[in-house]
């Protein structure tokens, strides 16, 4: 360990496959509105009769899976100090995350828009979106559980290609690099694409010379306002 201000920093790596959450994804509807693009506006009643018979099928379908690791910045691959987010370039640690819920649920939700089904098919993507968006807070909030048990803070989480986070998609191959994404079965295409479909990677600052966060995602600070599919958590 180094110590800075008094305060031990780690440098060894850490990486962990956390337990599926299969039983423990809740599904918010608030979340699930969100990627149905309504902005605030209220669901119909076809809508919602929809989503309620949905949401227990997406439930068993999904197999949630997430990788993290937590390295120093000295020992993270493919990785030039400029390559980081502005707002963690003073971190010591960096956590990587990789978050799927596998294939099954956007199978089913193409076999449905082949079909004609289209309410159906569109209401069970957003169920698959909202899942992956769930375990990746999940993933987050370990993280900063963490730092918090190493006195240290942690950034938000930085998602490549985001608007919010103002991280170019080229750095997907960064994330790539630095975690074993073959363990939970997701592969990066050449267009820098992610397979399963429905999975999230993204990076986070961790030590004593950032802020903390107040959530691990959030769309604060990104200026496309009008997004449908904003989100900024409310301060506790």
């Amino acid at each position: 360990m180094s110590v800075l201000d008094g305060r031990k920093i780690p440098s060894a790596s850490m990486s962990e496959t956390l337990s599926p959450f299969r039983a423990t994804l809740t599904l918010d509807q608030e979340q699930v509105f969100r990627y149905l693009e309504y902005g605030g506006a209220s669901p119909s009643k076809s809508v919602l009769k929809k989503l309620s018979q949905l949401t227990p099928k997406a439930r068993e379908m999904a197999q949630p899976q997430a990788l993290s690791r937590i390295c120093s910045v000295g020992e993270a691959a493919d990785l030039h100090k400029n390559d980081l987010p502005r707002p963690i370039q003073r971190a010591e640690l960096l956590a990587f995350g990789l978050c799927t819920i596998g294939s099954i649920i956007e199978q089913e939700a193409k076999r449905l828009r082949d079909n004609g089904e289209w309410l159906d098919w569109m209401i069970l993507n957003a169920l698959g979106s909202a899942a992956v968006s769930e375990l990746c807070g999940r993933l987050g909030k370990r993280i900063f559980d963490w730092a918090a048990a190493q006195g240290l803070n942690a950034s938000r989480g930085f998602e490549p290609g985001s608007g919010a986070g103002h991280w170019p998609l080229e750095r997907q191959r960064i994330v790539f690099a630095n975690l074993p994404a073959e363990e939970i079965g997701v592969v990066l295409g050449p267009q820098l694409s992610m397979w399963p479909e429905k999975t999230l990677s993204f990076l986070m600052g961790v030590g004593a010379r950032i802020p903390q966060a107040d959530h691990p995602f959030s769309c604060q600070g990104c200026k496309r306002i009008d997004c449908v599919y904003r989100y900024e958590p409310a301060k506790h």
